[in-house]
């Protein structure tokens, strides 16, 4: 049974509800695909994220990870299945170029110890793709995955460097939504073999709840102009009609790192927009992030108390300051 060359499910004729569905099995994309590259649309797909998580838990200990990781939330929740990776950090274009690449890799290094080398690139830039393909050429004898969360810019990064290695453009389906790559694709990049695998799927991502324009509101293509905000006392800011920030403190700074398009608002407290939806709270201290999973991160100064009001349950955590 041949494979999608665009999500890599197994292609078949005999039920449209179901994966890999095409008229005749003499295409080399599924229905789905098809839709998504001429049309800009997504269908639902029906497998899960522990189908996914079964094709990670399969590749083996000898094997060489790639694991992508966008820079804008650097998720790496799934780092320790695997042994020694190679992480690399993809939307460079997006952070600020006042960002220093050293001062990341050295963040990651100081908290992630089974990681082999860092690499920082921009697929749409080029940027550091030469670096990238030269470090894995040393792997050409062993079979080379290519894992990371969905959104994380895995699929656009292989098919750029299948432009640039191959001289010819990559047929890897992209989407601003998650489940794109159904099954394991085998890709030729140039002199290596490489697989490209589903992404793993954050299930309470915001992108899961969002229409067209609000993913591609969240999805920034253009260098972030970050915005900061001096806070004291009580507080709220509204982030697009999407988030609403409440903030209790003695007195702190905070800089949010999200999408030019989405518009930042300070609120009076007594505001009732997205007040009393799903709630989170977070206490942030001095020098740490609030990471939004696939939204962005904001970073805080000195000590405070968040409470996160949103239409969704939306997956959210703080971490130690990136930048």
């Amino acid at each position: 049974m041949s494979k999608c060359i665009g999500c890599g499910v197994e292609l078949q004729s005999s039920n449209k509800y179901k994966d890999g569905y095409t008229e005749d099995e003499s295409f080399v994309l599924c229905e789905r695909c098809f839709i998504i590259k001429n049309y800009g649309q997504s269908k639902v797909v029906k497998k899960t994220n522990s189908d996914y998580l079964k094709i990670i838990d399969n590749i083996g200990d000898d094997n060489v990870i790639v694991y992508v990781s966008s820079l804008l939330t650097l998720n790496l929740d799934y780092l320790d299945k695997f042994k020694k990776v190679i992480l690399v950090l993809t939307k460079r274009d997006v952070l600020p170029k006042s960002v220093k690449d050293e001062k990341i890799i050295n963040y990651v290094k100081k908290n992630y110890n089974n990681i082999d080398d860092v690499i920082i690139v921009s697929a749409y830039k080029k940027y550091n793709l030469d670096i990238l393909y030269n470090k894995l050429l040393k792997y050409r004898d062993n079979d080379i995955y290519f894992v990371g969360i969905t959104n994380s810019g895995k699929s656009t990064l292989i098919n750029e460097m299948i432009k640039s290695y191959n001289g010819y453009k990559g047929n890897i389906t992209m989407s601003n939504y998650p489940s794109t790559t159904l099954g394991v694709l085998d890709e030729k990049i140039g002199e290596l073999n490489i697989k490209d695998t589903p992404g793993i799927v954050i299930n309470n991502s915001i992108i899961n709840y969002l229409d067209d324009k609000g993913v591609k509101k969240v999805n920034s293509k253009k260098e972030i102009k970050p915005i900061t905000i001096q806070i004291k006392g009580t507080g709220a800011i509204l982030i697009d009609e999407l988030i609403r920030i409440e903030y209790e403190t003695i007195e702190s700074s905070i800089t949010l790192y999200l999408s030019n398009n989405l518009k930042v608002n300070n609120i009076n407290i007594n505001n009732p927009r997205l007040l009393d939806k799903y709630v989170s709270r977070f206490i942030v201290n001095d020098n740490h992030d609030l990471v939004i999973e696939d939204v962005g991160f904001i970073k805080v100064t000195k000590q405070a108390i968040f409470k996160i009001c949103a239409e969704n349950d939306i997956y959210m955590y703080v971490r130690n300051k990136l930048i």
